[in-house]
């Protein structure tokens, strides 16, 4: 009678990933956006002047036919400030009537990226917008130029629910809630109202916004309790 087979051992379980670790990624990619957006800033305070090649982009996206322009107008019209805090409006909601401290910094977060670092950072910065005698001036302004608000308030809105929609393994929806963002910096080039540079930092400081939002969302809740 031949000896039975030897059992072979229990693989170890694959680990789960670390949220932790993932968390402290993120944490350092929005530090290094807050980082490039001071930076840019500081070059732009010293030299509000368009940047080399920012006219030249400009005037081409400007030479665009149809749709684009009209493409442009609706999205600087639905963007922006006003129509980002619209559609936060029911998350923001729902964050205050779950009562979670974490859920009212994030909250703070965004009002606070919105309302006020925006338009303080532009008065710091001090960029006149593009004028006439650059661009094709497409639409009314009041504030500064740098950064751009419309691009700083959709991407921390935007931002915060495509990383929420990625952490819930809802990544087409993810990728779909990103468009905003990218169309948005485009418009108000198309637009000439901004700069390239003033879209870019206005997603940079926003993009650490939605970070700082994602982690203190996520982080409010309940984690099953481990065996």
């Amino acid at each position: 009678m031949n000896p039975p087979a030897p059992v072979p051992p229990d693989e170890p379980p694959d680990e789960p990933p670390d949220p932790g670790r993932a968390g402290g990624t993120y944490t350092v990619g929005a530090a290094v956006a807050v980082a490039i957006a001071t930076i840019l800033g500081a070059v732009i305070a010293a030299h509000p002047a368009p940047l080399a090649g920012e006219l030249a982009f400009v005037r081409a996206l400007q030479d665009l036919p149809e749709p684009v322009p009209s493409l442009a107008e609706f999205v600087r019209f639905t963007t922006g400030s006003e129509g980002a805090l619209l559609v936060a409006a029911p998350a923001i909601a729902w964050l205050v009537w779950r009562g979670r401290r974490r859920d009212y910094l994030a909250v703070a977060v965004v009002l606070g990226t919105i309302l006020v670092v925006q338009p303080v950072t532009k008065e710091i910065v001090d960029r006149p917008r593009p004028d006439a005698s650059q661009v094709d001036v497409r639409a009314g302004h009041e504030s500064r130029s740098y950064p751009s608000g419309h691009s700083l308030s959709t991407t921390t809105v935007w931002g915060a629910a495509a990383g929420l929609l990625w952490l819930a393994r809802r990544r087409r929806l993810a990728a779909i809630a990103t468009v905003p963002i990218v169309l948005t910096g485009f418009a108000s080039s198309v637009q000439g109202v901004h700069w390239p540079s003033d879209a870019i930092g206005g997603t940079l400081v926003g993009f650490a916004a939605a970070v700082v939002v994602v982690q203190l969302v996520d982080g409010s809740r309940p984690r099953p309790r481990a065996d």
